[in-house]
Protein backbone atom coordinates (compact mmCIF):
# COMPACT_ATOMS: atom_id res chain seq x y z
CA UNK A 1 0.00 0.00 0.00
CA UNK A 2 1.66 3.25 -1.11
CA UNK A 3 2.03 6.02 1.43
CA UNK A 4 1.14 9.62 0.75
CA UNK A 5 4.36 11.66 0.41
CA UNK A 6 2.46 14.67 1.76
CA UNK A 7 1.64 12.83 5.01
CA UNK A 8 4.17 13.57 7.75
CA UNK A 9 4.40 12.35 11.35
CA UNK A 10 5.09 15.35 13.58
CA UNK A 11 4.78 16.45 17.18
CA UNK A 12 2.28 18.91 18.55
CA UNK A 13 3.23 21.26 21.41
CA UNK A 14 2.26 22.06 24.03
CA UNK A 15 0.04 18.92 24.09
CA UNK A 16 3.02 16.62 23.35
CA UNK A 17 1.14 14.39 20.93
CA UNK A 18 2.45 12.61 17.85
CA UNK A 19 0.12 12.97 14.86
CA UNK A 20 0.19 12.55 11.10
CA UNK A 21 -0.61 15.70 9.14
CA UNK A 22 -0.92 16.41 5.45
CA UNK A 23 1.15 19.16 3.83
CA UNK A 24 0.15 21.34 0.93
CA UNK A 25 2.27 21.84 -2.21
CA UNK A 26 4.40 24.47 -0.42
CA UNK A 27 5.10 22.14 2.53
CA UNK A 28 2.77 23.89 4.99
CA UNK A 29 0.82 21.67 7.38
CA UNK A 30 -2.92 21.46 6.78
CA UNK A 31 -5.59 21.10 9.45
CA UNK A 32 -3.36 21.62 12.50
CA UNK A 33 -5.68 20.70 15.39
CA UNK A 34 -6.60 22.86 18.31
CA UNK A 35 -6.58 20.80 21.51
CA UNK A 36 -8.65 21.91 24.50
CA UNK A 37 -8.94 25.35 22.92
CA UNK A 38 -5.17 25.73 22.59
CA UNK A 39 -3.61 26.24 19.14
CA UNK A 40 -0.84 23.68 18.68
CA UNK A 41 2.60 24.32 17.20
CA UNK A 42 4.00 21.69 14.84
CA UNK A 43 7.54 20.44 15.50
CA UNK A 44 9.44 17.86 13.43
CA UNK A 45 9.84 14.27 14.54
CA UNK A 46 13.52 13.30 14.50
CA UNK A 47 14.07 9.55 14.42
CA UNK A 48 17.42 8.63 15.94
CA UNK A 49 18.64 5.33 14.37
CA UNK A 50 18.32 2.25 16.57
CA UNK A 51 21.70 0.84 17.65
CA UNK A 52 22.45 -2.45 15.91
CA UNK A 53 23.76 -4.30 18.98
CA UNK A 54 21.89 -4.94 22.22
CA UNK A 55 18.30 -4.68 23.34
CA UNK A 56 16.73 -1.24 22.86
CA UNK A 57 13.32 0.27 23.46
CA UNK A 58 12.01 3.45 21.82
CA UNK A 59 11.66 6.55 23.96
CA UNK A 60 10.05 9.83 22.84
CA UNK A 61 11.72 12.99 24.18
CA UNK A 62 10.11 16.40 23.72
CA UNK A 63 12.02 19.63 23.09
CA UNK A 64 10.71 23.13 22.28
CA UNK A 65 11.71 22.86 18.62
CA UNK A 66 11.46 19.11 17.95
CA UNK A 67 10.47 15.69 19.26
CA UNK A 68 13.03 12.87 19.13
CA UNK A 69 12.49 9.16 19.04
CA UNK A 70 15.53 8.02 20.97
CA UNK A 71 16.55 4.57 22.18
CA UNK A 72 17.09 3.45 25.76
CA UNK A 73 18.63 0.20 26.87
CA UNK A 74 15.95 -2.43 27.19
CA UNK A 75 15.71 -5.81 28.76
CA UNK A 76 16.90 -8.52 26.40
CA UNK A 77 14.27 -11.05 25.49
CA UNK A 78 14.80 -14.29 27.39
CA UNK A 79 16.15 -17.14 25.29
CA UNK A 80 13.39 -19.53 24.28
CA UNK A 81 13.64 -22.84 26.08
CA UNK A 82 12.45 -26.31 25.17
CA UNK A 83 11.79 -29.58 26.93
CA UNK A 84 13.68 -32.67 25.79
CA UNK A 85 10.45 -33.99 24.30
CA UNK A 86 9.96 -30.82 22.23
CA UNK A 87 13.51 -31.02 20.91
CA UNK A 88 13.31 -34.71 19.99
CA UNK A 89 9.98 -34.14 18.21
CA UNK A 90 11.67 -31.58 15.93
CA UNK A 91 13.78 -34.39 14.47
CA UNK A 92 12.01 -37.70 15.11
CA UNK A 93 8.37 -38.67 15.62
CA UNK A 94 7.46 -41.21 18.30
CA UNK A 95 6.79 -43.72 15.49
CA UNK A 96 10.24 -43.13 14.00
CA UNK A 97 11.91 -43.64 17.39
CA UNK A 98 10.05 -46.93 17.83
CA UNK A 99 11.11 -48.00 14.33
CA UNK A 100 14.76 -47.16 15.05
CA UNK A 101 14.59 -49.19 18.27
CA UNK A 102 13.18 -52.20 16.40
CA UNK A 103 15.82 -51.89 13.70
CA UNK A 104 18.53 -51.74 16.37
CA UNK A 105 17.12 -54.87 18.02
CA UNK A 106 16.98 -56.65 14.65
CA UNK A 107 20.62 -55.73 13.93
CA UNK A 108 21.73 -56.99 17.35
CA UNK A 109 19.79 -60.25 16.93
CA UNK A 110 21.35 -60.72 13.48
CA UNK A 111 24.75 -60.15 15.06
CA UNK A 112 25.36 -57.14 12.79
CA UNK A 113 26.96 -53.90 13.97
CA UNK A 114 25.17 -50.57 14.02
CA UNK A 115 26.37 -48.39 11.17
CA UNK A 116 27.47 -44.77 11.65
CA UNK A 117 24.01 -43.37 10.88
CA UNK A 118 22.21 -45.63 13.36
CA UNK A 119 24.93 -45.04 15.95
CA UNK A 120 24.65 -41.26 15.57
CA UNK A 121 20.84 -41.33 15.94
CA UNK A 122 21.05 -43.66 18.95
CA UNK A 123 23.80 -41.61 20.64
CA UNK A 124 21.95 -38.34 20.19
CA UNK A 125 18.60 -39.73 21.39
CA UNK A 126 20.22 -41.31 24.44
CA UNK A 127 22.12 -38.10 25.28
CA UNK A 128 18.89 -36.07 25.18
CA UNK A 129 17.02 -38.66 27.27
CA UNK A 130 19.82 -38.99 29.82
CA UNK A 131 20.15 -35.20 30.04
CA UNK A 132 16.42 -34.96 30.68
CA UNK A 133 16.59 -37.67 33.36
CA UNK A 134 19.37 -35.79 35.17
CA UNK A 135 17.79 -32.33 34.78
CA UNK A 136 14.20 -32.22 33.46
CA UNK A 137 14.07 -28.41 33.18
CA UNK A 138 13.61 -26.66 29.84
CA UNK A 139 16.79 -25.48 28.13
CA UNK A 140 17.79 -23.42 25.09
CA UNK A 141 17.86 -25.43 21.87
CA UNK A 142 21.64 -25.16 21.70
CA UNK A 143 21.94 -27.23 24.91
CA UNK A 144 20.67 -30.30 23.05
CA UNK A 145 22.66 -30.10 19.84
CA UNK A 146 21.40 -31.78 16.69
CA UNK A 147 21.32 -35.47 15.77
CA UNK A 148 23.35 -34.97 12.62
CA UNK A 149 21.33 -37.68 10.84
CA UNK A 150 17.79 -38.14 9.66
CA UNK A 151 15.39 -40.99 10.28
CA UNK A 152 15.49 -41.75 6.57
CA UNK A 153 19.29 -42.13 6.45
CA UNK A 154 19.55 -44.14 9.70
CA UNK A 155 16.72 -46.50 8.83
CA UNK A 156 17.92 -47.01 5.23
CA UNK A 157 21.37 -47.91 6.55
CA UNK A 158 19.89 -50.44 9.01
CA UNK A 159 17.61 -52.04 6.41
CA UNK A 160 20.52 -52.35 3.98
CA UNK A 161 22.67 -54.00 6.68
CA UNK A 162 19.86 -56.44 7.51
CA UNK A 163 19.47 -57.39 3.84
CA UNK A 164 23.17 -58.07 3.32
Amino acid sequence: MPTDPNLKTVGLVPSQQLVSLLTDDEGNYRDVPEIDGVQQAVVPLVKIPKPEQGAWEPNVVWFEDRVERQWVEGTPAPAQTYTAEQIVSQYFSAYQIAALQRLETALLQANKPLGPQMSAAKTWLEAVMLGWAVDPTSKPQSAYGEPGVTFESASAEAVQALQS
